[in-house]
């Protein structure tokens, strides 16, 4: 059995719904991946990476026009934070380009801020619309976790099936409305994992993220 403790409150695992906002302003980038990290926590997000020049003709292609294109900025907005990494002033970009000898910027990475120094997706180069939005929702949750908690010794945990496969995540909440990431990505073998709060002292709820 996988255990997963971690210091944070109450239980109630849900669905994950995706708010897509306004678009009166371009998106946001972040600079830093310590930043951007804590933005995606902060708001139960992945972060989508791109490394490359202001230069670069296919860097601004990506970042200003396919990224801002309606049916990907509404992908982005409710899912997603952005990072900007300029590769010739931050080294932050080269712990994801491993194995791939050339390329053509830029650099594309989807990420989880549970494990952000690893991707979960990466590519070169420019891409259309087409190809590069289902790439970016591929990587949203695909199953809803419904789970109800028990109590031992006072603390509340949460038992659920981790099908082989899937990678879960979980967010906490105190009131519905914000959302944020409580520890790193757990991934499935198809065994039990268990989330145990051990400092129950605020009433919180609990959303259960599974990624296929």
């Amino acid at each position: 059995m996988k255990t997963l403790t971690l210091c944070v409150w109450v239980v109630l695992a849900l669905g994950f719904p995706f708010n897509e906002q306004g678009q009166a302003a371009g998106l946001v980038w972040h600079s830093s991946r310590a930043e951007t990290v804590t933005a995606a926590r902060n708001t139960a997000k992945l972060i989508l990476l791109l490394a490359g020049r202001d230069a670069c003709g296919n860097c601004m292609y990506m970042k200003t026009t396919v990224c801002e294109s309606p049916e990907v900025r509404a992908l982005i907005d409710g899912n997603y934070v952005c990072w900007y990494c300029q590769i010739d002033y931050s080294t932050e970009w080269q712990a994801y380009r491993g194995g791939l000898g050339g390329f053509t910027l830029p650099l594309i990475c989807a990420i989880d801020p549970g494990d952000s120094l690893n991707y979960l997706d990466r590519s070169t180069s420019i891409q259309t619309i087409s190809v590069f939005q289902p790439r970016l929702r591929s990587h949203l949750p695909t199953s809803e976790i419904r789970a109800s908690p028990t109590f031992e010794s006072g603390a509340p945990r949460l038992l659920w099936h981790g099908e082989s496969g899937f990678r879960y995540r979980v967010l906490e909440s105190a009131d519905f409305a914000a959302w944020s990431l409580v520890g790193a990505l757990v991934r499935g073998d198809g065994s039990p994992i268990e989330f145990t709060d051990v400092s129950a002292d605020t009433p919180r709820f609990y959303r259960i993220m599974g990624f296929k």
